[in-house]
């Protein structure tokens, strides 16, 4: 009898943190690049944006310009694209932590 309820004690520990940590999972979001160019300014990990804030952006011939947007609020979780790095349209160049 006692083992038959310290199974079921630890089974429910299990599953109690199985659901705490899926309710503290974060989505991460890969920030795509629009345009292709230069890297000439990045946003820096940590850095807290919001939908549409400048994520990454390129020189071009008139000058700069955003190559990518934040899709959503969130945490800059890294970027992986830096300054005088060329890029091409469709690549991934940061990732976010959507809040």
């Amino acid at each position: 009898m006692k083992k038959k309820i310290l199974g079921i004690v630890l089974v429910g520990i299990i599953a109690l943190a199985g659901i705490y940590h899926m309710a503290s999972a974060q989505a991460v979001t890969n920030e795509v690049s629009a345009l292709s160019g230069t890297v000439s300014w990045t946003a820096q990990p940590g850095a807290t944006v919001q939908e549409g804030n400048d994520l990454v952006r390129i020189e071009t011939m008139t000058g700069s310009t955003a190559a990518c947007r934040a899709s959503a609020d969130g945490v800059v979780k890294e970027v992986l694209v830096s300054p005088g790095q060329m890029i091409k349209s469709g690549q991934i160049v940061a990732r976010i932590v959507v809040q």
